[in-house]
């Protein structure tokens, strides 16, 4: 995280969108199951709603560096 702007920096790519009916999977690293894990111990939510909270809340947050993009 850039201090100076409190946004979230991640590279940037294009978005892969899902095929009808086909399911999304999301890997984590160890680290971050871990913490998913203990928000949802926590909270009274599944693991998927936790875990799509968190993305749905930070997403405003994000600031992706993509390449050849000028500041």
């Amino acid at each position: 995280m850039n201090t100076t702007d409190k946004k979230i920096h991640i590279p940037g790519r294009k978005m892969q969108k899902l095929q009808p009916g086909q399911q999304p999977v999301i890997r984590l690293t160890p680290e971050a199951y871990d913490a998913l894990m203990e928000i949802v111990n926590e909270s009274s939510l599944s693991t998927k709603l936790a875990a799509s909270e968190i993305i749905l809340q930070s997403r405003d947050l994000i600031e992706y560096d993509r390449a050849g993009k000028e500041e």
